[in-house]
C-alpha cells in the first residue's frame, strides 16, 4: 500500500507556500512518480512496527519533519546497501530514557550507535516562522479565485500563528469585489499584517477561467539569514553527549540541507575554526602558523583539549532529500580522540582515515552507487 494519496495528478511547478511532502504527493512530473515508487518501496522494507511515526513525521506539514523522516529512512537502506545490518531501531539504553535512531553491526558483527542529526542553516525561531508562514500561504494558494491570478509579496515574519481562518475569509471578499476584466490590476492591493508578517497581494486577470487552479500565480517572500557553521556546530554538540556513556561506538550522520553547507563547515565545527598564528623565531624572524583555535566539539575550550569523545565519528552528508541524493558524496570523519573508535564500515563514502596526527582523504563513490541506482535518477530510470 502506497503511503502516497490515490488523487489525480495536475501539477508541476511548485506552488508558493507549499509543503514539501505536499508537493511530492501532488505532483505529476514523472521522476516524481519515481521518487514516490522509491519512497514506498523503503518504507515497505522498514520495520513494520516503526513503520507508522516514521510515516507521519514523513507525510508532515512542517518541511523540517518531512527531511528528517527521509534522512532516517535513507541511512537505514544505506546501512543495509553497504552489507551491515540493523538490529534495532531507538534502541533501549539502561541509563536513559532516550535513545538513539539505531543500533548497527558492520559485516564483522562489530556493532555501532547512529544517530541522525540535521541542519537547515536557519534558526529554531526561523523554522517555526517559516512554518507558520507557509501554513497561510497554502491557505491563501487554495482560495478560489478562477477569474484572477493572485501577485504575492511577503515580509518579515510571523512570530506567532496567523488568524488563517480571518485571513481567508477576508480574501474572498476582495476577491469577489474585483472586476473581472483587466482593470483588476488597478485595483488596491488586499493586505493582511499580522504577528510580524505582512501579506499583500494584487489581482491580474486570467486569459481562461480557471475554478480548479491555484490562485497564487507569483509569489516574494522574505530571505532568511543563513548561518550554516551556527547550526552544525549546536546540531552536532547537542548530539555529542546526548546519551551518556554508550557500550559500542557512537556515529552522527549529519545532513546539511543548506546550499551553504560544506564539509570545511563541518571539519571547523569539529576541530576548531582555522587561524594564522604569528611568532618570532629564535633568530627574530617571523614565522607564520596555520592553527585551529580552540573551539571546536572535539578540540576546544578552555584551552584546547579533546572533549566529546564519546562520538566516535560524524558522516557528513549535504541536502540529501527524496529528489536529490544520488549525485551526493559523503564524508566520514572519525574523532581522533574517540573512546571507543569507530570500526571499519565499508560505507564507501569519501572517508578521512587517520594516519598518525593526520587525516588521509580516501574518495569514495556517490550515493546512487553506493544504493543501486542509476545515476541520473530520479529524471532517468
Amino acid at each position: 500500500m502506497s503511503i502516497f494519496d490515490d488523487i489525480p495528478r495536475t501539477s508541476i511547478a511548485l506552488p508558493a507556500g507549499e509543503t514539501q511532502f505536499a508537493y511530492l504527493n501532488l505532483s505529476a512530473r514523472s521522476e516524481a512518480g519515481r521518487v514516490r515508487e522509491k519512497v514506498d518501496a523503503w518504507f515497505d522494507g522498514y520495520p513494520e512496527k516503526n513503520r507508522d511515526e516514521l510515516i507521519a513525521r514523513f507525510r508532515s506539514a512542517i518541511d523540517d519533519q518531512h527531511y528528517s523522516a527521509f534522512f532516517e529512512l535513507f541511512l537505514y537502506h544505506l546501512l543495509l546497501a553497504r552489507g551491515c545490518k540493523v538490529l534495532e531501531i531507538e534502541p533501549t539504553l539502561p541509563h536513559t530514557t532516550k535513545s538513539p535512531d539505531f543500533l548497527a553491526e558492520n559485516a564483522a558483527q562489530e556493532r555501532f550507535y547512529l544517530e541522525a542529526v540535521q541542519a537547515s542553516g536557519l534558526s529554531s525561531q526561523d523554522v517555526a516562522a517559516r512554518a507558520r508562514l507557509s501554513t497561510a500561504l497554502v491557505a491563501i494558494d487554495s482560495t478560489p479565485s478562477p477569474l484572477h491570478f493572485l501577485d504575492l509579496t511577503v515580509g518579515g515574519s510571523p512570530i506567532q500563528p496567523l488568524s488563517t481562518k480571518k485571513l481567508v475569509t477576508a480574501l474572498k471578499s476582495w476577491i469577489a469585489s474585483l472586476p473581472a476584466d483587466e482593470t483588476a490590476k488597478d485595483v488596491s492591493p488586499f493586505v493582511w499584517d499580522e504577528h510580524g508578517a505582512k501579506i499583500e497581494l494584487r489581482a491580474w486577470t486570467r486569459s481562461k477561467p480557471d475554478n480548479a487552479g491555484r490562485a497564487i500565480g507569483v509569489g516574494r517572500t522574505p530571505v532568511m539569514r543563513i548561518e550554516p557553521s551556527r547550526d552544525i556546530r549546536s546540531g552536532l554538540k547537542k548530539k555529542a553527549s546526548r546519551y551518556g556513556v554508550l557500550g559500542h561506538p557512537y556515529l552522527v550522520a549529519l545532513n546539511g540541507l543548506s546550499t551553504h553547507h560544506s564539509e570545511e563547515a563541518v571539519i571547523d565545527a569539529l576541530l576548531g575554526t582555522p587561524a594564522v598564528r604569528i611568532r618570532r623565531g629564535p633568530n627574530g624572524e617571523e614565522i607564520v602558523e596555520e592553527i585551529r583555535q580552540p573551539d571546536g566539539i572535539w578540540y576546544g575550550p578552555p584551552d584546547g583539549q579533546p572533549q566529546n569523545t564519546r562520538m566516535s565519528a560524524v558522516l557528513a552528508l549535504k541536502r540529501i532529500d527524496p529528489w536529490n541524493f544520488c549525485g551526493k558524496t559523503g564524508l566520514l570523519i572519525p574523532n581522533p580522540w574517540a573512546a571507543k573508535p569507530l570500526p571499519k564500515l565499508g560505507l564507501g563514502t569519501t572517508e578521512f582515515v587517520l594516519n598518525g596526527n593526520q587525516y588521509d582523504r580516501v574518495n569514495g563513490q556517490q550515493m546512487h552507487a553506493l544504493v543501486g541506482l542509476p545515476a541520473a535518477w530520479p529524471e532517468d530510470a
